[in-house]
């Protein structure tokens, strides 16, 4: 072994034994870095605190779902123009009903409404129900009242209605309120418009784009660029060394980010950063083992070469 270790380290600058002490170091030094890439590719997953359909009121939601009954969420998205304006319009409408009810069977004034001991609102079951929307009974189920809920800011649609049915009162949104022809609800039609694109944001996303929302590997790209050319620039490395130290790092960066990123898209939420650390480094060790396996073939066949070229000398010797 003595001198199988003359023989190889004679010709290096590096003192016998020590060359074990440089092997370990350089280990280190590429397990500090690959730790670092997969904790800055972590932490740079967008986390938004933007509004989710959980944040929401489940009036808007129930809103949103039961006016659009075959309409799946994933296909929010694929409305636009005059679609989208009609399905938001009609969402508006249902939700402002479904407040007005609320509200009054809370106990809470809607406009000048406020129910009596034993009265309750009760929205008409079918939304094509014409002449009213919402009738108020007392405590034996006996109606009350009748009234037409209109949510928008056209006088004009509020005339044709009062002319098809003169004989029910109409309650309505803010903007109309100084027509004289309603009675205020003391809600604004802009309110429940903005409330409703809101939900509709909030619904409208599909996995692939919530993924690419999240997904921007290009800062700690660009950081890893500066850093391993600053090592070039001042020979700490060579140019091969950089380019492989830049498709090794990178191609860890962008897996940990696409972990942590996918992760989130599923409503995984803060979840995402720990699950892209630990996603990292199983890649990570993967890309090790598998590296660590082709050398050792790549030697195995050195060797064998070797040895049949050393048979085949010996060989000839003794011809």
């Amino acid at each position: 072994m003595h001198d199988l270790a003359r023989r190889y380290a004679a010709n290096t600058e590096i003192p016998p034994g020590e060359a074990f002490l440089h092997a370990f170091r350089r280990y280190l030094k590429a397990n500090r870095e690959s730790l670092l890439d997969i904790v800055v590719a972590a932490a740079s997953v967008q986390i938004s605190t933007g509004t989710w359909p959980e944040d929401l009121d489940p009036l808007l939601l129930k809103a949103i779902h039961d006016t659009n009954p075959s309409l799946m969420q994933s296909n929010w998205f694929a409305l636009d123009g005059e679609a989208l304006q009609g399905a938001v319009n009609t969402a508006k409408g249902k939700y402002f009903e479904y407040l007005v009810a609320d509200r009054l069977n809370q106990g809470q004034q809607v406009g000048p409404l406020l129910l009596e001991p034993g009265q309750q609102a009760v929205l008409a079951e079918s939304m094509t129900q014409p002449g009213w929307d919402l009738r108020i009974e007392d405590e034996h189920g006996a109606v009350v009242e009748y009234l037409q809920l209109k949510a928008t800011d056209s006088v004009g649609y509020i005339r044709t209605a009062l002319e098809r049915y003169p004989d029910i009162q109409i309650l309505a949104t803010g903007e109309v309120a100084n027509s004289g022809l309603v009675l205020d609800s003391g809600i604004t039609d802009q309110e429940l418009r903005t409330q409703v694109l809101e939900g509709v944001d909030a619904v409208d996303v599909s996995l692939t784009e919530s993924f690419l929302d999240h997904f921007h590997p290009l800062l700690p790209l660009a950081a890893l660029a500066l850093y391993e050319g600053h090592q070039l620039w001042i020979g700490e490395q060579s140019l091969d060394n950089f380019k492989l130290a830049l498709a090794r790092r990178g191609q860890r960066i962008v897996v940990t980010q696409a972990i942590g990123a996918a992760v989130y898209a599923l409503d995984g939420g803060l979840l995402s950063v720990p699950a892209a650390i630990f996603g990292g480094l199983v890649f990570d060790r993967t890309i090790n083992q598998s590296a660590m396996a082709s050398a050792y073939s790549a030697h195995e066949r050195k060797l064998l070469a070797l040895r049949l070229l050393q048979q085949e000398r010996q060989l000839s010797r003794e011809f």
